[in-house]
């Protein structure tokens, strides 16, 4: 099948057809170059989001649904990697490609038609040539015809005259020969111009048409090639899209409620014990009671048991302590067999090395690891009385519990107000009372130590430990339950404003006047002197 010998009378058509084909590849480029640009946009917007969604502690959380979520929005930033990873694989396996096919065939389409129109000009010029050698072969012919006929009728009109007739004889000749000439010329022109109609049409057309049939058959087995590299840009980058995907999967599986359930009673426990049951106070009368005048609670300062902390996050940052001292001293340990081994190789051979100086080091580790194996004992000490604190039964108050008093014995019960402290001088007083009377030091407990804040203001000048009551033991206050006798209002986000006869629960006695109560789900802190403590 020949476009030559089937559309030899089509070429305008086939011109046109090949036009449309250029436009083809545009219109496909077009579209290709826009895609990239949506994937681009896509890409764009994706990464935008991930940003605006990715946070660094839901990496590092230890709940499996922040977790997952992160995951989630990492693998969302690699989707919008590989979308980046589309868009060049069409920029350099199909737009450019196409683009370079559209500039080629235009090109090649202007040197076809050319070729075309150099051959229809030729085949027009040999056309008019054998048009103008038939005019003249017609015109000649004519002449000489009416030349014959001028003979003619002189020869029978009996007034011509001899000169007459023979001027018109050398006529006719004269016409008759330039007649013959043309005839001639017209006969080779028509040779000739069948000749070149000839070569146009079995020849230079064909060609012609051959050049623009290749072209196109060019132009779409490339597009043909082009359209399968659309797909494999796509293709090329499922298996890690698909990646992505397993890997959120995973990430889903991977959640588990029960695990951050548990997480967050890990994180937020405290270990507080569960209030008792609310007693039975009697009216301690209202008008003969002075309400103290308030202080500020100082500033809780983080201390080295962690004893700042409730109980239960206290034993885990201790836990966490001893294990890093554990790994410390492990490591120090394995310091000092490499260079006891050191040591002794330079001894046996010093040319390899100076031992004293491995001596010296090896010292340097020994005393390191004394300082590690005391700090870590310190801490485990501090751990074993948090974790027997914790074991430790509740106080039985059935046994400490008193009758309810009369309204006589309450009105008539004296009220006594003190602050301690050593630049006061009712301290002193206090403190001479105190070395006087049979008052016991104040019993070890299990609990961690107080603030220095706290133990220095419980002591005397002498540091003798004192109380407010002779001969009473010092409790620490941690989960007793007390009553509120006055109205307080609290004076910044620390302190807890209560009213008169409210029950509360003790959670820290910092030793200075003030007291770190519960009341409900609130947390403050009220002065001493405005809470009794229930037996």
């Amino acid at each position: 099948m020949s476009w030559g010998a089937e559309l030899w009378d089509q070429y305008d058509h086939v011109c046109h057809h090949a036009e449309q084909g250029i436009e083809f590849v545009k219109r496909v480029s077009q579209f290709v170059e826009k895609r990239i640009s949506i994937e681009l946009s896509y890409a764009k917007e994706l990464r935008r989001l991930v940003k605006g969604f990715k946070r660094k502690e839901e990496e590092e959380s230890k709940y499996t649904a922040l977790k997952g979520f992160s995951k989630l929005v990492h693998e969302s930033d690699d989707l919008a990697g590989q979308r980046e990873l589309i868009a060049e694989y069409m920029q350099a396996d199909v737009l450019d490609p196409l683009k370079t096919l559209a500039r080629d065939i235009t090109a090649e389409r202007k040197k076809h038609m050319r070729s075309g129109t150099e051959c229809q000009r030729q085949l027009k010029a040999t056309m008019e040539m054998l048009d103008s050698r038939k005019k003249q072969f017609e015109r000649a012919s004519e002449e000489a015809e009416n030349a014959h006929h001028a003979l003619e009728k002189a020869d029978v009109d009996p007034n011509s005259t001899k000169a007459k007739i023979d001027k018109l004889t050398i006529t006719l000749r004269q016409k008759e020969s330039t007649a013959e000439e043309c005839r001639n010329n017209y006969i080779l022109q028509l040779e000739a111009t069948n000749a070149d109609r000839r070569q146009h049409y079995m020849s230079n057309m064909p060609q012609v048409f051959k050049d623009l049939h290749d072209m196109n058959a060019n132009r779409i087995t490339k597009y043909k090639e082009l359209m399968a590299k659309y797909a494999e840009c796509h293709r090329k980058v499922f298996p890690i899209i698909n990646t992505c995907l397993d890997n959120i999967t995973a990430a889903s599986a991977f959640i588990d409620p029960a695990k951050d359930n548990q997480q967050l009673i890990d994180d937020r426990k405290t270990g507080f014990a569960i209030p008792g049951d609310v007693e039975f106070e009697e009216y301690q009368g209202r008008h003969n009671k002075q309400k103290p005048k308030a202080r500020r609670p100082p500033k809780e300062e983080p201390k080295e048991d962690f004893s700042h902390l409730p109980p239960e996050r206290q034993r885990k940052k201790l836990k966490s302590k001893v294990d890093e001292l554990d790994a410390a001293i492990v490591k120090a340990e394995s310091d000092r067999t490499a260079m006891e081994k050191m040591r002794s190789v330079y001894a046996q051979n010093p040319s390899l090395g100076d031992a004293k100086a491995v001596a010296n080091s090896l010292e340097h580790t020994n005393a390191k690891l004394s300082e590690l194996a005391a700090e870590r004992d310190k801490f485990q000490g501090w751990l074993t009385q948090a974790s027997e604190s914790k074991l430790a039964p509740p106080k039985n108050k059935s046994e400490k519990k008193e009758r309810p008093r009369s309204w006589a014995e309450a009105f008539s019960a004296p009220v006594t107000f003190f602050t301690a402290g050593k630049s006061s001088p009712k301290t002193k007083k206090h403190k001479d009372k105190v070395n006087n009377s049979d008052a016991k030091p104040p019993p070890s407990s299990v609990s961690p130590p107080k603030p220095a804040s706290a133990v220095a203001s419980s002591r005397g000048e002498g540091g003798e430990w004192f109380s407010d009551d002779d001969g009473a033991d010092q409790d620490d206050g941690d989960g007793r339950e007390g009553v509120i006798l006055y109205d307080f209002n609290g004076q910044n986000e620390e302190e807890l404003s209560v009213k008169a006869n409210t029950n509360v629960t003790i959670l820290e006695d910092l030793g200075d006047g003030w007291l770190r109560v519960k009341k409900g789900a609130d947390e403050g802190y009220v002065p001493s002197t405005y809470v009794q403590i229930k037996e």
